[in-house]
């Protein structure tokens, strides 16, 4: 019978992590070597804009010209 996937060693979310992302990279089409001169950050920064799924920015938005008018009642 096979082990649960789920295990309690301290390095194993990490391995689960390291391989996601090399899962990732592979996806949209990176080589190995690629991948090797990325951070694990700018490989998500790159697979986010790569799907289109970019983070939305939190918090209010800067007001616009029509929105500082509308303001003042012009």
């Amino acid at each position: 019978m096979r082990e649960s996937k789920e295990s309690s060693h301290p390095g194993d979310k990490e391995s689960r992590l390291e391989i996601d992302l090399l899962a990732i990279g592979k996806r949209i089409g990176l080589s190995m070597e690629e991948m090797c001169e990325l951070t694990c950050s700018d490989l998500i920064d790159l697979a986010r804009s790569y799907t289109g799924q970019e983070e939305k920015e939190k918090g209010p938005r800067e007001a616009t010209q029509a929105d500082i008018d509308a303001f003042y009642g012009k």
